[in-house]
């Protein structure tokens, strides 16, 4: 057995460090996740799937540490399982989801052990007559596409390629030509743009630092120390698409329009001013191709997306997201924000704090969309029925949206921290009634042309 002084050492990325040194009591910088499953699915079955499958990939074999300013991945030469994979027995409830999601949202607000690998799993047997695994990876780890990925990894096989991920392509430059001219202008070429993006990254990162805080609501308020998660019913993805397609606009557009009218409609319910009223939410963009993935660590950028929830049409909350969503994929804010985080993760955590807070102050959320596999993954032969996450929100956000497709079908995840919402149910029930109601005005528009179906044309 080695020593500590024998442990392996690797560097750890500045991005990384960054987001390891996140942590504040209010807002764990963890992503907390479920898995549900229809059938009998053993301790001893995920027992072996960590120890065989999981553990194979090093990161998850390391702890971080400290020397001195730097930072480091640490090997352990033994894993505690008994700390890693435990049982948990849920209260007796007439709603076991409900029971389910108490834990869950429980065990964001534990901090997990510093001196071993900061993950852990909780298995509970029996669940609705199958089971569920309620688990917590520290965002350092990895992102959410990568952890995706993971899941992917250490299942009976790969379907990852059915992911809409699978089939993104990441603009590449190349020379026109060969020659020896052909090269001497991709160079230039080359130069040009490096100080063209330059510039643009400052015009983006000052475009960023004087956008003013965001509205003052119930979502904005000093953060508790206790969350509560909850998730709503599967959505079929078709029905999705067939309701972007008759909008001329994206899936992602919908969904975030739904989520955006749902955070409208419980300020309403709680007798607060809506109409005129703001709200940003920081959304992660993917920096990397899903092939380097399993490279693990953070390789996305963060934008700021206006979510209309002062708009009362729910229609034109679906076109009001295009735009800034269009805005934004135009733009170069997440390469900006991903440089921001690197330069972050050299300087003292006092300085990485006070810029987290000061960023943080001009949204009320985050939001996250991961394009997960459009099959169903099966571990140790038993099929995961419902994958769920939660993304940990930094600084002063206390809410967080999880939207993840898999298996055709669309999962929808909220975590709130209780000072800034009491019933997050309500925020979950008004983004289903959202989704029917804008379904039920698309299909009626389809089949009787009016102004909305002629502004999406």
């Amino acid at each position: 057995m080695r020593n500590n002084s024998q442990l392996h050492r690797t560097p750890m990325s500045v991005v990384d460090t960054a987001w390891l040194r996140m942590d504040s009591p209010e807002n764990l910088m963890v992503i907390n996740g479920v898995f549900l499953f229809d059938e009998e699915y053993s301790k001893e079955k995920l027992e072996d799937l960590i120890g065989e499958r999981l553990l194979k990939i090093d990161r998850f074999r390391t702890r971080p540490v400290a020397e001195g300013k730097r930072y480091f991945w640490e090997e352990l030469a033994e894993i505690d399982m008994a700390y890693h994979v435990s049982s948990a027995v849920l209260p007796d409830s007439e709603s076991p989801e409900k029971a389910l999601q108490q834990f869950a949202g429980e065990l964001t607000c534990v901090p997990l052990d510093p001196t071993k690998p900061l993950w852990r799993f909780y298995h509970i047997d029996g669940y609705k007559n199958g089971a569920a695994v309620v688990f917590k990876i520290h965002h350092s780890y990895a992102d959410g596409m990568a952890l995706i990925t993971v899941m992917d990894a250490i299942a009976d096989k790969s379907v990852m390629h059915s992911s809409p991920a699978a089939n993104f392509k990441f603009p590449q430059r190349k020379p026109s030509s060969n020659t020896a001219l052909g090269k001497l202008q991709f160079m230039l070429e080359g130069v040009a743009l490096s100080v063209g993006f330059g510039l643009s990254w400052l015009y983006e990162a000052l475009k960023v630092a004087f956008l003013s805080a965001d509205s003052k609501t119930s979502y904005k308020q000093p953060l508790s120390t206790k969350k509560q998660v909850v998730w709503a019913p599967s959505l079929d993805v078709q029905e999705v698409k067939r309701v972007g397609k008759a909008l001329g606009c994206t899936m992602n557009d919908v969904l975030l329009a739904c989520v955006a009218g749902s955070l409208r409609r419980y300020l309403k319910a709680k007798g607060e001013q809506v109409e005129g009223v703001r709200l940003r939410a920081t959304v992660p963009v993917n920096l990397r191709p899903l092939s380097e993935a399993m490279n693990l660590g953070n390789e996305f950028g963060l934008v700021y997306l206006d979510l209309p929830v002062g708009e009362q049409d729910a229609i034109e909350r679906v076109y009001k997201v295009k735009s800034s969503m269009s805005k934004l994929k135009n733009g170069i804010q997440a390469k900006m924000s991903y440089g921001v985080l690197s330069i972050l993760g050299f300087f003292p955590t006092a300085a990485q704090r006070f810029a987290l807070n000061f960023f943080s102050s001009k949204a009320s959320a985050v939001m996250t969309n991961v394009p997960g596999p459009t099959e169903p993954v099966y571990f140790e032969g038993v099929k995961l029925s419902k994958p769920m996450f939660w993304v940990p929100q930094s600084g002063e956000i206390g809410i967080g949206v999880s939207i993840l497709s898999y298996d055709a079908k669309v999962e929808f995840g909220l975590i709130a921290d209780t000072a800034l919402v009491s019933d997050p149910h309500a925020v979950i029930d008004g983004f289903m009634e959202e989704f029917n109601h804008l379904k039920g005005k698309v299909i009626k528009d389809v089949s009787q042309p009016g102004p909305a179906m002629a502004a999406a044309s």
